[in-house]
Parts: C-alpha cells; sequence; structure tokens
C-alpha cells in the first residue's frame, strides 16, 4: 500500500472531482505551486495510485437505458470453466462490471443495454452460449438511487 500524505489526499480528492483540471489550478487548490504539485502527480501516477484517466458518460444521453444485474452460477468451479467464462465476459462490451462473489452464485455481472429487447438477445445469442454458465439470474434495475467513482481518502 502506498504511503499518502495530507496534499497527496487533497490532490487525489480533486482529481476524483475534477479529471481535467489544469496542473496550476490543482496546484492552487491544495496550496502548492506547480511544479511540486506535478511532482506529485507524476509519483501517484507511477506509484499506481492514479490509474488512469477517462471520460464518465450518461448512458441515457447515448441510448443505453437498461441496466441489469445477472447473478451467474458456472456448472463447475473448475479452472477451465472459469477461463472460459471469464475471457468470454472481457469480451462483451455490454457487460460494464464484472465480480466473482460469495454466495450461491459465482459471479455478478453488470450488463447495459438499450432496452429489454437487447437484453433478452444478449441472454440468448452470448450469454447462455458460454459453455461454462450452468444458471443465470437477472435483476433489472428500476432506478439508480447512487453512482460514484469516488473512492474515500482522508482529508
Amino acid at each position: 500500500m502506498v504511503q499518502l500524505d495530507e496534499i497527496d489526499c487533497n490532490i487525489l480528492n480533486a482529481l476524483q472531482k475534477e479529471g481535467r483540471v489544469s496542473i496550476i489550478d490543482l496546484a492552487e487548490r491544495v496550496g502548492l505551486s506547480a511544479t511540486p504539485c506535478a511532482r506529485r502527480v507524476k509519483r501517484l501516477e507511477d506509484e499506481g495510485v492514479i490509474e488512469r484517466y477517462t471520460a464518465v458518460l450518461n448512458p441515457r444521453a447515448l441510448g443505453m437505458h437498461l441496466d441489469v444485474f445477472v447473478n451467474v452460477r458456472l456448472r463447475s468451479s473448475t479452472s477451465e470453466a472459469i477461463e472460459i467464462f471469464e475471457g468470454a465476459v472481457k469480451n462483451m462490451p455490454e457487460v460494464v462490471e464484472c465480480y466473482l462473489v460469495t454466495g450461491n452464485y459465482d459471479y455478478l455481472v453488470h450488463i447495459r443495454v438499450a432496452d429489454i429487447d437487447d437484453f433478452k438477445g444478449f441472454v440468448r445469442e452470448r450469454l447462455s452460449g458460454i459453455a461454462s454458465v450452468g444458471e443465470t439470474v437477472s435483476s433489472i434495475a428500476l432506478e439508480q438511487t447512487k453512482h460514484t467513482t469516488s473512492i474515500v481518502l482522508p482529508s
């Protein structure tokens, strides 16, 4: 684990809110001059604390109105079955998140598509076609009540 001081945390909190902030504005917000601020950001990038920069898109503005969470149970828990499943979902753009989980199912998969017809086609043509998939149970999200990409840091 990387050791962070208060200024590092302030930099990270500011970048989580606005990833495109200039180094000059960022430095001003955290109480540094531009050069030491840029060095800290570079160090945080090099140490893997800052993984990447990205734009967060509004799925609804792009016609993606349906979020579905699918619990998946594999036919077996062999390494081959796991590799088949994980390899397949990594290549499915509709799958926006996939987690290996504890409990009655093996995976929780978040799927984002335009509508129920797209989801039906995805399940029939893609998800059910993965050889290691034994059972699925789907839950359609009616409303997103919270969404963040931020990680809580000390202030």
